[in-house]
C-alpha cells in the first residue's frame, strides 16, 4: 500500500537587514497557512530563515542575528500554529551556545514536539578575504558536532543537511545508511551564472545515488544588494524533479510523495548494498587543504 506523504519547500523573498524576526515570521504563518490548507504534512523553510544572509561580508555586529534558545522564541508563534495544523516544520536559524555559534536547523513532528537539531558541517568561504571567495561562513560559524541524523518524522524517516553540505556526496550517503528517506535542505546561495544548474545537479545527484526524496527550501530574490538563487525543488528517489519554484519570492512548493516509490528504485540498483567500503579507507585520510585563520 502506498505511502504518501504531502511536503512542501517554503521558499522566501529577501529578508532585508533591520527587517523586525516578528515581520519575518508573519511571512512564514501565511506560507503556513496555505500548506495547512492544501493538507501538507511537512513544511521545509530556508536555512537562516530569521535573518538576512549576513556572511557576504566581515564585520563585528554579527551577535545580532543569533539564537540563544531553541526554538528560537521568534518561531514559537509559527510552531504553535504548525502544531495545531498538525504539520511537521523544518526551519533554519543562527545559533548560539556556550560561546559557540552554528549555523542550524531544528525539525519539529506533527504534534510540535521537537525531534531534534542539525549544525551545518560544511562551511562554504573563507574567515578571511582571500581574492576569491563570495561569502566567509568559516569567520562566524563553528562546523557543525552534532553529526548527520535521522528522524522518525511525518510518517517517515527525516535527515537533514544545510547549503553547502548538498554539495557534498558523503551527505546524503550518511544519512541514506541510516535509513533516510527524505532529505531536508535548505539554503542561501548567492547568483552566479551557473549557480542554478549546480544547485539542481547537486541535489539531484544525491537523491539518485542515494534513492530517496530531496526536498530544497531556498532563500531568494535581491537581499542586501546581493541575489540569492530560487529554485526550491522537490526531487524523486531517481532524481527527478517533481515540483519546483516559478518565483524569487515568497512561494509554496507543494508534492504529494508516495515513499515506496523508493523501493523497487533501491531493489534495482542497490547502491547502498553494493557498496565496498573496504576501498574507501581514503575518504577518512585527514584533510590537507586548511582554511587561513582569521
Amino acid at each position: 500500500m502506498p505511502r504518501y506523504v504531502k511536503v512542501a519547500a517554503a521558499q522566501m523573498g529577501p529578508n532585508n537587514e533591520g527587517t523586525p524576526r516578528e515581520e519575518i515570521v508573519e511571512r512564514m504563518l501565511a506560507l503556513l497557512e496555505q500548506a495547512a490548507r492544501d493538507g501538507v504534512e511537512l513544511i521545509v523553510y530556508p536555512e537562516m530563515a530569521l535573518t538576512t544572509y549576513f556572511p557576504k561580508r566581515i564585520r563585528s555586529d554579527f551577535d545580532q542575528f543569533f539564537e540563544s534558545e531553541v526554538p528560537p522564541k521568534a518561531l514559537v508563534p509559527l510552531l504553535q500554529r504548525a502544531a495545531a495544523a498538525r504539520v511537521a516544520v523544518h526551519v533554519g536559524f543562527c545559533e548560539k551556545t556556550d560561546g559557540k555559534y552554528f549555523n542550524t536547523a531544528l525539525l519539529t513532528d506533527r504534534a510540535g514536539r521537537l525531534c531534534g537539531t542539525f549544525r551545518k558541517i560544511h562551511l562554504p568561504g573563507t574567515r578571511a578575504p582571500d581574492g576569491f571567495a563570495q561569502v566567509y561562513e568559516p569567520h562566524y560559524f563553528a562546523h557543525g558536532d552534532t553529526g548527520y541524523r535521522v528522524w522518525d518524522c511525518a510518517g517517515a524517516k527525516i535527515g537533514i543537511a544545510i547549503c553547502q553540505d548538498r554539495r557534498y556526496p558523503e551527505s546524503y550517503r550518511a544519512l541514506a545508511l541510516q535509513g533516510a528517506e527524505i532529505i531536508l535542505i535548505g539554503y542561501n546561495t548567492p547568483g552566479s551564472a551557473l549557480a542554478l544548474d549546480l544547485n539542481d545537479l547537486c541535489m539531484r545527484a544525491g537523491a539518485y545515488a542515494n534513492a530517496c526524496w530531496v526536498v530544497g527550501a531556498a532563500k531568494a530574490g535581491i537581499e542586501d544588494g546581493l541575489e540569492l538563487i530560487a529554485g526550491s525543488s522537490v526531487i524523486s528517489p531517481q532524481g527527478q524533479i517533481v515540483a519546483k519554484a516559478s518565483t524569487t519570492g515568497d512561494e509554496l512548493i507543494v508534492a504529494r510523495i508516495d515513499l515506496d516509490q523508493m523501493a523497487p528504485v533501491r531493489k534495482r540498483w542497490n547502491f547502498l548494498g553494493r557498496r565496498q567500503p573496504q576501498h574507501y579507507g581514503i575518504l577518512l585520510q585527514p584533510v590537507t587543504g586548511k582554511e587561513p585563520h582569521r
